[in-house]
């Protein structure tokens, strides 16, 4: 079952208890989780467009409430801790510290995380403390 079609299964249930935050916040992440074609966006975009919101709301920047947020946390899968990162870029750490520029580096680490949940800024610091003299 896709995310669209869990929240699909949400919304009548929260229509029901009349719980209105709940309603709405499923009506709208369906709305945008879903193409114009009416054809439903897998699920890797889906969490990819639902943590650029979290990435926002972190900076501060944004137009949802906390409620909101905390409701859109539920349906996005855990990062992967900064400890985690480390060590699943071990592997490649040579390749890491051997890159020539730190743009290089990130990539190579990227790659060795593809498909795993993790923020952008805690890969960089991992690269960084992999990379950083002494």
């Amino acid at each position: 079952m896709t995310i669209v079609q869990k929240m699909r299964s949400q919304l009548a249930p929260a229509m029901k208890a009349r719980d209105t935050a709940k309603t709405a916040f499923l009506r709208y992440w369906i709305a945008q989780l879903t193409l114009g074609t009416g054809a439903e966006m897998d699920d890797a975009e889906a969490i990819k467009k639902m943590r650029s919101v979290l990435k926002e709301a972190k900076g501060g920047v944004t137009t949802f409430t906390a409620e909101e947020i905390d409701q859109l946390r539920e349906w996005v899968p855990a990062s992967l801790s900064p400890d985690q990162i480390r060590a699943a870029v071990e592997p490649v750490a040579d390749q890491i510290r051997a890159a020539p520029k730190d743009g290089m580096a990130l990539g190579v680490a990227m790659k060795a995380l593809a498909g795993q949940p993790v923020e952008t800024e805690d890969v960089k610091a991992a690269v960084n403390a992999l990379r950083a003299p002494g």
